[in-house]
């Protein structure tokens, strides 16, 4: 089907005027703060994911300011709304492409009982257009953004100590807001704020479900807060979904995926982010025995790590969580005097509570050093057995990740280290935990 005339001029012109200033799509994505695909879109006359509909008038408002058009973008998509809501409504009776006097003469001229069934249907659109204003005001009012910004902002201060237990249903009930709003009118100028709200929420619900060893359900919504997240093209946001897909695929001991993950995010950046995208490619890296690498990708993580204030995405990496990832890696890679130096200085920074603090990375700080004296040069099997007896009782249902780890080190003693009455009372209670996947 041919495209109708007054879209085919605005097609044709952004397409000339994207040509004349030399400029491409993803360079206009990044200034007017879009995802590629919606700009992609507009050059095809279409709104991204609804290819019936024009443009989103924030959009070509961004194009026309960007493209130095002077509004010749907005003019000529005023026309083609006007043709597409006059072919929707059955206004346009050929008069020639000027659709404006059209709409005018269908509502003016004798009412003959064509017009006044076609008086009607506008006057019905018309009730329709301004019952959905009073539905968007009502569902912004229903939820105040401030209000639910502020709880996105301290569930992600207290995530990283609060019982999962206790933040699901918290999460949940804001996800199930989101949502509803989103399922239904939302004012153009409060949908990116949604949006990003509704992708925060649904990433703390893939991390609430990885942390509980439900890999299905965390793909699940890793898929949706990513979607969201390209919507809005929020980089913290981006790169805090792709560290979570690195996550799923690394605890399964799929290396190979847990690297491509992160590397195709390479492209964007946050400060927020950096070094913990950096840590995930250094364990990696170090998994798969690539010493080089990882210690690259270390001193990238050292140099990129700060005490930021926790905001809603990955936990930030400061000294702490330097030292960790420092240790994880030398207890990969076989250096158990570095690992234990490393692990060391790791719980005593999260014994500070600082605000990189996480139970579960204070947990693997604490397992490392656990591991360390018992892969030593010289083992300390009992020492071992009492480090990591600490972590099942600060911890009786740790994340799945921690989990894994406890198993993981109650298999590594020997028969001989199971007859010391510190390390038979651990392997007795390890062998309590459900099942984990945390890698040594």
């Amino acid at each position: 089907m041919a495209m109708a005339p007054a879209r085919a001029a605005f097609v044709a012109e952004l397409g000339k005027l994207i040509g004349e200033r030399g400029t491409n799509r993803t360079q206009l994505a990044k200034k007017i703060g879009v995802n590629r695909m919606v700009v992609s879109a507009a050059v095809r006359g279409e709104q991204h994911g609804s290819p019936k509909l024009l443009p989103s008038p924030h959009v070509v408002d961004g194009l026309d300011r960007e493209l130095g058009a002077a509004g010749r973008l907005l003019a000529l998509w005023r026309e083609a709304m006007m043709e597409h809501t006059a072919n929707e409504i059955n206004l346009d009776r050929g008069r020639g492409p000027s659709l404006a006097p059209t709409v005018a003469e269908g509502i003016l001229r004798e009412e003959t009982a064509t017009d006044r069934r076609e008086f009607v249907e506008l006057a019905a659109l018309s009730a329709l257009a301004a019952s959905t204003q009073t539905a968007m005001d009502k569902a912004v009012t229903a939820a105040t953004l401030d209000e639910l910004e502020a709880d996105a902002d301290e569930i992600a201060r207290v995530y990283g100590s609060a019982p999962h237990a206790s933040l699901l249903p918290e999460v949940g009930a804001r996800w199930r807001q989101i949502t509803t709003i989103l399922g239904g009118p939302v004012a153009p100028e409060s949908r990116p704020r949604i949006t990003l709200l509704g992708g925060q929420f649904t990433y703390f619900l893939g991390r609430l479900a990885f942390n509980t060893d439900d890999m299905r359900s965390a793909r699940r919504f890793a898929g949706l807060a990513g979607r969201y997240a390209a919507e809005v093209g929020d980089p913290v946001l981006i790169l805090s979904v792709a560290a979570l897909r690195s996550s799923i695929a690394y605890w399964r001991q799929r290396y190979g995926p847990a690297l491509a993950d992160l590397q195709a995010v390479s492209h964007i950046t946050d400060p927020y982010m950096a070094a913990r995208i950096a840590a995930y490619e250094a364990r990696t890296h170090a998994a798969l025995g690539n010493a080089a690498a990882a210690r690259e990708a270390l001193g990238r993580m050292e140099a990129t790590a700060d005490t930021f204030a926790p905001r809603p995405g990955s936990t930030p990496v400061g000294p702490a969580g330097v030292a960790m990832f420092r240790a994880g890696a030398a207890l990969a890679l076989g250096d158990m005097d570095d690992a234990g130096r490393w692990a060391a200085i790791a719980v005593d920074g999260y014994q500070r509570r600082g605000g990189d603090y996480s139970a579960e990375e204070s947990h693997h700080a604490t397992l490392t050093l656990a591991l360390a004296h018992l892969r030593g040069s010289r083992p300390e099997p009992e020492e071992a057995a009492r480090i990591a007896s600490a972590v099942l009782a600060e911890s009786p249902v740790p994340a799945h990740t921690v989990s894994g780890k406890l198993r993981s080190l109650g298999r590594a003693f020997s028969a001989d280290h199971r007859q010391l009455p510190e390390v038979a009372a651990y392997v007795e209670a390890y062998r309590a935990l459900p099942a984990g996947t945390g890698a040594p």
